[in-house]
Order: C-alpha cells, then structure tokens, then sequence
C-alpha cells in the first residue's frame, strides 16, 4: 500500500511540475505575443499618420489648384489673361 500511495505522490508531483512548466511557457508566449501586437500597432500607427498627412497634402494641392483654375476663369483684367 505504501508504494502505490508513493508512486500516486510521485505521479502528482510530477504532473504539478509539469503544469507549471505548461503554464510558465504559456505566459512567456503571451508575453512575446503582446510585444509582438504592440510593435506591429506603433507600425501601423506610423503608417496611417503617414498616409494620412500624404492624403491631406495631396487635398491642399488639389484645393490650391482649384482655386487657381477659379482665379484665371473669373479674371477680367484683360492684361493677365493669356
């Protein structure tokens, strides 16, 4: 009886240590995941911002443009018209 109860300890503890290991694996992994998520979100951040001040760049442009093309329709002074 003594060596069954022995071997059922043994068993435990070894099925104890072996879920620790499990669960400290698992939380280095979650650990390296949400490094991994907060990189790849600061990259995305910097790319939209980038995309972003692109687009309203390419919005100024197209404003300054139209209103360009609005002053030369509109001009009545016949010494600035082409």
């Amino acid at each position: 009886m003594r060596i069954l109860i022995a071997a059922i300890a043994a068993a435990s503890l070894g099925l104890a240590a072996c879920s620790q290991a499990d669960v400290n694996e698992a939380e280095q992994e979650t650990g390296q995941a949400a490094d991994a998520t907060g990189e790849a979100l600061g990259e995305a951040a910097d790319e939209t911002g980038e995309a972003l001040h692109n687009a309203g760049e390419a919005v100024e442009g197209a404003a300054n443009d139209a209103a360009g093309a609005v002053e030369r329709a509109t001009d009545d002074n016949e010494a600035t018209t082409p």
